[in-house]
């Protein structure tokens, strides 16, 4: 008999959240090694038809390449208000709840990080369903909110990390996504540095998926396309929001028009909360060099990857080891040199470095970046050679079948 895989996550196929497309492919490859496996997911709060950028519906259930789908009733209000986020946080804990305890048995239950305290139902189907729970941890929360300054009450702050701390201690095992937060919960949460109950299992790109194309115009449809022939495209791809930081890399973009670069731009492919605040910056600067695109569909991004001659990863000073960007991963597997823009040491900075695939600046030196950008202009055999030890690397690190195997690894150490 096949063994059952309980996954509980807000956002999921066909929903362009990166956690819900790292699912996917984890679900898909958990059905191919023979379990049984079944999502519990919210109502997409936001899909896009790529070509008219409108909301499509979905089925409330639905077999999908193996996996059984259930989408329970929520609210869908936009995730990139706040309050529209947390109220779909509440509805979405309110259907969990009510579905679970319904629910079949499952052998095992991997239950994510978002929303926040989502994995309370994992405790609950494990005490009185027996299950084995995996806590994955893709962002680390209330600590990611308070760095935010979205939580400030002291007393509520304390509150939730106690709630924090319990969840992690209860679950069968914890699995970070970078070993600088698995460093952080062994040492600040559990005050363990030899706790083996955590562990770090990478997120990751399908490199089959993702080729590694030529810069050049003939190669790519999507720069003719988009009018990008014979530019020098420096690309932004993903979310566009809170824990990103973006005023460096609006300053270098005026930088590098003021000296004259004209055949320099700036790409920026995604939605987010901050998207209308670059718009409005750019607008008030005058800059020419910034275009922004809607998210293209998986099986288009050996393209619009594929468009950049160099790619940018950012994070907010102080959110290291709460969160791991998984653009990195993609940007790896396009075979693209890639800039950080960070304010610290995080498992973006190692990546880097041991890749030896691009650079780091530090956040505010926007000269710096802008000098590391016209660099990579003049040296276009650098931008190849860099771009291509970043796939090596990729290749051997962060494949997808090479991290979704790990996972199975792990189903079957606790199954068994």
């Amino acid at each position: 008999m096949k063994k059952k895989i309980l996954v509980i996550e807000q956002h999921f196929y066909p929903e362009v959240a990166a956690t819900g497309q790292l699912l996917l492919d984890l679900c898909e490859d958990l059905v191919k090694a023979g379990y049984q496996v079944k999502v519990i997911t919210g109502n997409p709060t936001e899909i896009y038809q790529y070509h008219n950028h409108k909301k499509i519906n979905v089925p409330r259930k639905e077999i999908y390449k193996g996996i059984e789908i259930v989408r329970l009733k929520n609210t869908t209000l936009s995730k990139y208000s706040m309050t529209g986020r947390v109220i779909n946080y509440i509805t979405f804990h309110f259907s969990i709840f009510f579905h679970i305890i319904f629910s079949q048995k499952a052998d095992l239950v991997l239950v994510l990080s978002n929303p926040p305290f989502i994995a309370f139902h994992g405790l609950i189907l494990k005490l009185f369903k027996n299950c084995k729970v995996i806590y994955n941890v893709q962002d680390l929360f209330p600590d990611l909110a308070v760095e935010l300054g979205k939580l400030k009450n002291k007393p509520f702050i304390i509150v939730l990390k106690v709630l924090s701390r319990y969840i992690i201690r209860k679950m069968d095992k914890v699995v970070t996504v970078g070993e600088f937060m698995e460093k952080k919960i062994k040492e600040e949460i559990l005050n363990d540095t030899d706790n083996h109950h955590v562990m770090t299992i990478h997120n990751w790109a399908d490199g089959k998926k993702i080729k590694v194309i030529e810069e050049n115009d003939e190669d790519n449809y999507l720069r003719k396309e988009w009018g990008l022939e014979n530019k020098f495209v420096v690309l932004y791809s993903g979310n566009i929001g809170y824990l990103h930081e973006f005023d460096t890399i609006i300053s270098a973009a005026e930088n590098i028009q003021n000296k004259g670069y004209n055949d320099i731009v700036f790409v920026f492919i995604g939605e987010g909360i901050k998207k209308e605040y670059i718009k409005k910056k750019a607008e008030e600067r005058g800059l020419n060099n910034i275009l922004f695109f809607p998210y293209q569909p998986r099986e288009k991004l050996t393209y619009s990857l594929g468009i950049a001659n160099v790619s940018l990863v950012t994070l907010e000073k102080g959110f290291e080891g709460m969160v791991v960007p998984s653009k990195i991963y993609g940007i790896l597997a396009s075979g693209r040199p890639v800039i950080a823009i960070v304010g610290g040491e995080s498992e973006i900075t190692e990546i880097i470095r041991k890749g030896k695939c691009g650079e780091v600046v530090q956040i505010g030196d926007y000269q710096r970046l802008a000098e590391a950008i016209i660099n990579y202009y003049h040296n276009r055999k650098r931008c190849r050679e860099e771009g291509l030890s970043g796939r090596r690397y990729f290749d051997e690190n962060f494949e997808r079948k090479i991290s979704t195997r790990k996972y199975i690894n792990l189903f079957e150490e606790l199954l068994n």
